[in-house]
């Protein structure tokens, strides 16, 4: 496909630098193309049911929206801490196609110099025009080294995952998201277990948490009223769901993210 027009309907860039990160696993699904370094440490990090690739100190690793990411943590073995940096991208191409639609992105990049001076460049400027300038080249960057998608599992699945990304405050079943793909229950959660290492049920429940920690980040709204608006209405079952993928509560999350 040609490339006639590529806009950045979003961007997030952000950074941590913590001294208790060494180990502390992450498993979250996020609706935007993910471009992260550790600057000080390193990430271990595996898409989906793949196995776990290490950036190494100062390397990057690129992932796409509504995949499921398995994240751990590195602490530099000298110093101790954990210092990465990090941006968030919703790109539509061609004024139709999400750009995760339409290529693969190495996890691990090779050009990681060239990124790092872009992202040197993109988190000292408080300029719009030039981070916004920043991040096209990054994407230039990224799709020198992309390559088109040809997986058809790949597509059957699209419809199911943008489902769950426009609808997931409302109730959703199996059925709902099977209906989505035109196949039955059954074969939804074999091609879904095949391609994405877990169930339907708990994409959407990854899905929701992830949001969920994100706006717990960015937040002071109430962890009630934000598990509400990710489609959890009862905060027991939320704080479980959280405390599953996080190994700590919202709560704890919050106050130890907001303290570094």
């Amino acid at each position: 496909m040609k490339l006639e027009k590529i806009d950045i309907r979003y961007f997030r860039k952000d950074a941590l630098d913590a001294a208790d990160m060494d180990g502390v696993q992450h498993v979250k699904i996020l609706p935007w193309l993910s471009v992260v370094q550790a600057q000080e440490g390193s990430y271990d990090i595996a898409l989906g049911n793949q196995s776990l690739k290490s950036t190494g100190c100062g390397g990057f690793f690129v992932a796409p929206s509504g995949m499921q990411q398995t994240i751990v943590h590195h602490a530099d073995p000298d110093g101790g801490r954990m210092r990465c940096r990090w941006i968030f991208l919703d790109v539509l191409v061609n004024n139709t196609y999400a750009l995760e639609d339409l290529y693969e992105f190495p996890l691990l990049p090779v050009m990681t110099g060239k990124l790092d001076v872009l992202f040197d460049a993109l988190f000292a400027s408080d300029d719009i025009f030039r981070q916004y300038i920043c991040c096209y080249q990054i994407l230039e960057m990224l799709l020198a080294d992309a390559k088109p998608k040809k997986d058809q599992c790949y597509r059957a699945l699209k419809p199911v995952i943008k489902y769950i990304e426009e609808n997931y405050p409302l109730p959703i079943s199996v059925a709902a998201l099977a209906q989505q793909a035109h196949m039955s229950q059954s074969g939804l959660y074999s091609l879904f277990k095949k391609n994405y290492g877990i169930s339907p049920i708990a994409y959407l429940n990854r899905y929701r948490v992830s949001l969920a920690a994100e706006r717990l980040k960015s937040s002071n709204e109430t962890i009630a009223k934000i598990a509400r608006s990710v489609g959890v209405s009862d905060p027991f079952y939320f704080n479980k769901m959280f405390h599953k993928i996080y190994q700590t509560s919202p709560q704890e999350f919050r106050r130890a993210y907001r303290s570094r």
